[in-house]
């Protein structure tokens, strides 16, 4: 009788340890069979992104949202101060044309040659780069711009052309963490 019970112990030993490897495959074979791809979702608010080479480590920023929930502070671009708002919705950092004059943007007319979609309608835009962008203690190097022709851009928009340059960022409640 211990035989037959040592046996049945052994047995389901045996399926235990081998089970998890069998579900495993099984997965494998059904994302397989659905056309070798698996999408995954990551986490709500959270975005990873490539960090810059010469990015030190350690470099993060706490931004509180404000009252309607937006993230406003102030950044530095080429070493002045610009109050800008965080839009991941916007594909670019986007500033007027007044800002880049005042940034030492120099841009010919022939540079607006393009279209662009605002919450205020559409305007003739450029593209231009800044040498760096810093937030606190994050800075970010080479980050385009795009230039909006006339007073159609009252708010200075802190776009991905930053965000995707830095290692994560994410909100948490009322916070916006950005990690270099």
């Amino acid at each position: 009788m211990s035989k037959g019970l040592i046996a049945i112990v052994g047995a389901v030993a045996v399926v235990g340890f081998a089970f998890p490897s069998v579900f495993q495959r099984y997965q494998a074979e059904l994302s397989a069979e659905a056309g070798r791809e698996e999408i995954v979702s990551p986490p709500a608010a959270v975005v990873e992104a490539a960090a810059p080479s010469t990015a030190p480590l350690g470099r993060s920023a706490r931004l509180t949202a404000e009252p309607d929930g937006h993230f406003r502070t102030s950044a530095r671009f080429n070493g002045r101060a610009v109050p800008v708002l965080v839009d991941t919705g916007a594909t670019y950092v986007s500033i007027s044309e007044e800002t880049a004059r005042k940034l030492g943007l120099v841009l010919a007319p022939a540079d607006f040659r393009y279209k662009a979609e605002t919450a205020n309608g559409q305007t003739e835009v450029a593209l231009a780069k800044l040498d760096r962008v810093q937030i606190g203690t994050i800075e970010v190097r080479d980050v385009e711009v795009m230039v909006s022709r006339g007073k159609v851009l009252s708010t200075t928009l802190l776009g991905m052309s930053f965000l995707s340059k830095l290692k994560r960022f994410g909100v948490e409640g009322a916070t916006l963490n950005l990690v270099q």
